[in-house]
């Protein structure tokens, strides 16, 4: 029995070692080696450490660059504009949203102190400062999820095992000094792309033009610096030729040219005794061309975010910007960079925090996207449109008032009805007709002989007809039987106008 249960036991072990020999590892920064929350751009400023110019440490906080925050405050303006919906899948295949669903609800307000709007601005800074958001799940003690809280990436990151055997085993969070380990599963960890240098988190947009960002910075500097100077450029006083220096004080001219050139006295004309002359050593902001050096800064990050630098409000997107091209640019940046950022939150909320409301994986998330400004068409042309495609037939009023936000109810399951001019002048209204009904040609010559003797003729079989259709439909075996019966007496015309009739 023991020699039993130590060849089960050594065979256990054996495999076990062999599914830890063969499972796949997970290489990357960070985990138990990693040196603390270090900032992304400061990770990818390795690639250019044999620069003498370290951008990262020159820029400081790239959250705060002017440049990057024009494209955090367009996202975090767009982004709340669609609602955040639950949806269930029909046995047609049809979207069904399921309203008032927790999961919603706590999207809509995440906790007591800040709403939605507020949380997708904190959103958007960390998806286009670092590509890394994060939200923080707080339980109940039965487990349900009842807030979600913003955590700025510098404060938290992923760790896993010594041995990578995990991609993700849980979150560091660091606080007033203190470390806590959270749970992967409490943590919402949204990616954009992946970071080479980590696969565990995702690629910052911006850190791939740093020295755009500093040379941008750099001219703003300078352009500070000028103006505080009196925007008079750096220049050299010196004595003219062959006059005596005895008697010459340098200090005291200087001093005298800056206070007449800076603060509040700059603009008055500086006067001395001294017969010196000054040669300019700097470039005057005209020579620089200050206003072309910032546009290439604003059409990189513009491109590398893929946001439109008109949208952004950059010098670069202005020069011929009119009303149109700006709306056109809109719905542009809205259609190619916020729906698919938007199917992708979805993708990642499913996962991540719908998992904890169904288990039976059956419901997703879905973006209302008809909330969204830049992608509803104008109302008149959606106006037009729809009575357009009502009075072509091939849409009900009901399809028509709900396409255009009104309710509607049964009278309004009909297509559009069509008048017609009878051989005795009178306007008949049509019975409506459905697209794929077939309609037989109907003469409406009548008998012109029977006409011309009788001053008084009796209706014919088709408008007698026609008017019995409109107040009673008939039987389908009942129409049937009459269409035969009045092709047998010669009345074809009568026969078309029941034909024409869609069946119920």
């Amino acid at each position: 029995m023991n020699k039993s249960t130590s060849l089960i036991e050594r065979t256990v072990n054996a495999l076990t070692q062999f599914k830890k020999a063969t499972a796949l590892r997970f290489p990357g920064r960070g985990g138990t080696t990693s040196t603390g929350n270090v900032a992304q751009w400061q990770i990818l400023n390795d690639f250019t450490s044999g620069e003498a110019v370290n951008y990262s440490n020159e820029i400081g906080d790239v959250g705060g660059a002017s440049l990057v925050i024009a494209a955090v405050n367009w996202l975090g303006r767009v982004l709340p504009e669609a609602h955040l919906n639950v949806i269930e899948m029909d046995d047609e295949g049809m979207e069904v949203p399921i309203p008032d669903h927790p999961a919603a609800e706590l999207w809509r307000r995440p906790n007591e102190f800040y709403s939605c709007t507020t949380m997708c601005k904190a959103y958007a800074h960390s998806w286009i400062v670092t590509g890394n958001p994060y939200f923080l799940k707080i339980r109940e003690k039965s487990g349900v999820v009842r807030e979600l809280w913003y955590i700025p990436p510098a404060m938290i990151r992923p760790v896993w095992p010594d041995d990578g055997s995990e991609f993700i085993s849980g979150y560091e969070y660091k606080v007033d000094g203190r470390t806590q380990i959270f749970p992967a599963e409490d943590v919402i960890h949204f990616r954009d792309g992946i970071d080479p240098c980590n696969p565990r988190l995702g690629l910052s947009p911006v850190a791939s033009v740093m020295r755009e960002l500093y040379t941008d910075q750099q001219v703003a500097t300078y352009s500070a610096l000028l103006m505080k100077n009196g925007a008079v450029p750096p220049v050299v006083i010196s004595l003219r030729d062959s006059v005596n220096a005895i008697g010459f004080d340098s200090k005291k001219v200087r001093e005298g040219y800056l206070k007449q050139t800076q603060g509040d006295e700059r603009g008055k004309a500086w006067v001395t005794g001294a017969a010196v002359r000054i040669d300019k050593v700097g470039f005057a902001p005209a020579d620089l061309n200050l206003a072309q050096l910032r546009r290439l800064p604003e059409e990189r990050l513009s491109a590398v975010i893929g946001i439109p630098a008109l949208v952004l409000g950059y010098g670069a997107g202005l020069d011929k910007a009119t009303y149109s091209n700006a709306r056109q640019a809109a719905e542009f940046a809205t259609e190619s960079y916020l729906v698919p950022l938007y199917r992708y939150i979805e993708e990642e909320l499913t996962h991540q925090l719908l998992r904890d409301f169904d288990e039976t994986g059956s419901l997703q998330f879905r973006f209302d996207l008809t909330q969204v400004r830049a992608l509803s068409e104008d109302q008149d042309a959606q106006y037009a449109r729809l009575t357009a495609a009502y009075n072509g037939g091939w849409l009900k009023r009901s399809e028509v008032r709900e396409m255009a936000g009104y309710e509607w109810d049964e009278g309004d399951e009909v297509y559009v009805s069509r008048a017609t001019e009878s051989a005795d002048d009178e306007i008949v209204e049509e019975v409506p007709v459905a697209p794929d009904a077939a309609v037989v040609p109907v003469s409406e010559a009548g008998d012109e002989s029977q006409d011309a003797v009788s001053p008084e003729p009796e209706p014919s079989a088709a408008k007698v007809l026609r008017l019995k259709a409109k107040e009673k439909p008939l039987a389908d075996d009942v129409l049937d039987d009459a269409v035969e019966w009045l092709l047998s007496i010669g009345e074809p015309e009568a026969a078309g106008m029941i034909r024409a009739v869609p069946k119920k």
